[in-house]
């Protein structure tokens, strides 16, 4: 995949860039912009440019975009995006971490412009079939900086060989930092693979909330008997 390759060239170069530099949680997302403001590349079949993230719900001044930078070119002319998260933590952990919620995935990969997914959602049918067509790339792509300074990781959520995990309690898809990869999904097969792992989630959090439900009614009740002297 040409656009991984191109791309894990420049993550290379901004880890080096990065590596001997003080670094945190905080800093992070800006030291990585700065750097790749300056990795414009404009070749006969391959060109791309990195940005802020630019997102119609969520502000960067807000502090809560979905993704870290933009990247937006062509390749052999396609058409690409790559949002990508940035993180600052242990690479070596085999902790799954989260990413962004399931929601701001799909809202990502399908251009759903509204925040939450309800009936009144329209999917753009056109636009979802050129990236399943493949004639439009789009990708979602981490960069983690090791917090010890042993390393770093850079790989697409495509890539990810582990089973597909959204935590039912928060709603986030949660990835390892050094996930075992393989060859990139299909965009359909992504999308397929999400939906799945986010029904079998929420799937859970009913049940568990279903419980809740039960054992409340039940303490109810028990008080209501308590108060009228059933000890």
């Amino acid at each position: 995949m040409i656009l991984k390759e191109r791309l894990s060239q420049v993550f290379e170069k901004v880890y080096d860039s990065l590596k001997d530099k003080r670094i945190t949680n905080r800093t992070l997302d800006n030291q990585v912009l700065t750097i790749l403001r300056q990795c414009t590349i404009k070749e006969e079949d391959f060109e791309m440019h990195f940005s802020e993230p630019r997102d119609e719900i969520y502000t960067v001044e807000g502090g809560r975009t979905p993704y870290d930078v933009l990247c937006c070119g062509k390749v052999n002319n396609k058409r690409f995006r790559a949002f990508i998260n940035n993180k600052f933590g242990d690479i070596y952990s085999s902790t799954r971490n989260d990413v962004t919620t399931y929601n701001n995935l799909l809202r990502l990969y399908l251009s759903i412009k509204e925040q939450r997914l309800t009936h009144e959602i329209t999917l753009n049918k056109r636009i979802i079939y050129d990236r399943i067509a493949g004639n439009e790339i789009l990708t979602y792509a981490m960069f983690v900086v090791d917090r010890r300074k042993r390393g770093y990781r850079f790989f697409l959520l495509e890539e990810v060989a582990d089973d597909f995990y959204v935590n039912p309690r928060n709603t986030m898809f949660q990835v390892r930092y050094s996930p075992q990869l393989r060859d990139p999904r299909s965009f359909y097969d992504f999308v397929i693979e999400l939906i799945n792992a986010t029904v079998k989630a929420l799937e859970t959090s009913l049940r568990a909330t279903q419980t809740e439900i039960s054992i409340l009614k039940y303490i109810k009740i028990e008080l209501t008997k308590i108060k009228e002297g059933h000890i």
